[in-house]
């Protein structure tokens, strides 16, 4: 079962490689708790969420799912490291809430009902939010 934000559109969450290959069949690379919780969080803040803004001639392209070929993966497959962000596995978004700083942002989370156990990236000006379970309801990490 393909499950689907209310709040937010394909085009935000999947790089435009994916969307232009699999069009809406792309949901399905997105994990359900990802979708679920970045909904949830949409809705208790009442506030606009930025994740990838490309269709608006943004900058944001591999924010949500990314694939073998966007950058931030490619440059690191060249160079032969392995690279297993959760974004590849489509369990993965950095975003920005309008009005609040990351930091706040992480420091509501903490304090959250969430429906999933998520993990956070600590010391960066973006939300890193993934699905990933860390064995705690919030767990903050450094890179």
């Amino acid at each position: 079962m393909t499950i689907k934000p209310q709040y937010f559109a394909l085009h935000e969450l999947v790089c435009k490689h994916v969307l232009d290959k699999y069009g809406e069949q792309a949901w399905q690379f997105l994990d359900p708790r990802l979708i679920i919780t970045i909904d949830w969080i949409r809705k208790q803040l009442n506030k606009p969420i930025e994740i990838n803004n490309y269709h608006w001639g943004g900058k944001d392209t591999q924010s949500g799912l990314r694939c073998n070929i966007c950058n931030l993966v490619k440059s690191k497959t060249d160079k032969g490291q392995v690279y297993m962000s959760a974004h590849n596995e489509g369990q993965a978004v950095d975003f920005s809430v309008e009005g609040m700083t990351a930091e706040a942002v992480r420091n509501w989370l903490v304090t959250q009902d969430l429906p999933y156990p998520i993990r956070l990236e600590a010391g960066v000006t973006w939300v890193h939010l993934d699905c990933r379970n860390a064995g705690q309801k919030v767990y903050i990490f450094n890179p």
